[in-house]
């Protein structure tokens, strides 16, 4: 793991990136593969890769392709960022596959995962994420948005526990151990939209007049 000094925002390590890129995306319409899908004329894929890279605490990028997503992959190969193909089995076989391929058994470097269909993101959250990661007891963490910020902008939560609803973005150690994880709730708007139908994107198109931000 690559280390850096303590910035002002108070990250101190550096860690991997891991995009998660593989999936068949059966709820859209199948004509251009998800992460591909444009949102203010940029492929969703990269609004995630973009925050990554300005993000302060933030080492290396990795996309996880599949045979479901070859568009994908020649498109992050073309722009330079390093790309895994997987099986395509689905998000925790493949990411399991991924850490057992390119990670030793008794690794336990920080890897934080994010799903290619968050286009809203910033590298501001990503900080704030990895900030609050440090303090953590425990090596895993979910970050989750809560229900209540879904009924208040009229989004439909894809999967509830509780009163959270899982956000795509986690953070987690280099091996295929069970970890025990810590809940992190963001009211952030910019994880509780995701795109996974056509409609979702005439959603965002509402969400971000309504609260004033812009792609």
């Amino acid at each position: 793991m690559k280390y850096l000094q303590k910035t002002d925002q108070g990250i101190s390590k550096m860690v991997t990136a891991i995009v998660m890129a593989g999936g068949k995306g059966t709820r859209m319409d199948g004509k251009i593969e998800k992460p591909l899908i444009e949102v203010g004329r940029i492929p969703m894929i990269q609004h995630v890769i973009n925050a990554l890279l300005a993000s302060n605490g933030i080492s290396d990028i990795i996309i996880l392709t599949s045979p479901n997503t070859p568009k994908t992959s020649k498109f992050a190969s073309i722009m330079g960022y390093l790309v895994f193909q997987t099986p395509g089995k689905g998000y925790i076989e493949d990411l399991q596959y991924y850490i057992s391929e390119c990670f030793p058994n008794n690794s336990n470097e920080i890897i934080l995962t994010i799903t290619a269909d968050l286009p809203l993101i910033t590298s501001e959250i990503i900080d704030q994420v990895l900030l609050e990661y440090e303090k953590a007891k425990k090596p895993a963490m979910c970050i989750a948005v809560p229900v209540e910020l879904f009924k208040k902008n009229g989004l439909k939560p894809s999967i509830v526990l509780g009163d959270v609803v899982p956000s795509g973005l986690n953070i987690l150690r280099s091996n295929n151990k069970q970890q025990d994880e810590e809940v992190l709730k963001l009211g952030k708007i910019e994880l509780a939209v995701n795109i996974n139908s056509c409609e979702d994107i005439v959603v965002l198109e509402d969400v971000l007049s309504n609260i004033g931000l812009k792609i």
